[in-house]
């Protein structure tokens, strides 16, 4: 939709990462008390690191965040019809 808007990138950077910040905070404020914001692997590192939970946790935590991200992006995938395998073809400096 950002591309729709106005053709300078940094307005549709922009466009794109206020809503995406925003949810994470509704996010990590509605789950944070039942999951402690373990939302990706930094989250629980910097947790291990703090020694606020165990290591067998920690690994527990991000072996499921991996998965999650992998089904995640196969079901995006699905709805939008598109093959579960892909690489990428954007160049990124």
């Amino acid at each position: 939709m950002a591309e729709r808007l106005t053709d300078d990138v940094a307005l549709r950077l922009l466009a794109n990462t206020l809503p995406t910040g925003a949810i994470l905070v509704v996010l990590i404020t509605v789950l944070g008390p039942l999951s402690d914001a373990h939302f990706n692997p930094a989250v629980t590192l910097a947790f291990w690191l703090r020694s606020e939970i165990s290591t067998g946790l920690a690994l527990a935590y991000i072996a499921l965040q991996c998965m999650g991200a992998v089904l995640g992006t196969w079901a995006a995938h699905l709805m939008f019809e598109e093959t579960l395998w892909q690489l990428s073809t954007t160049v990124r400096t």
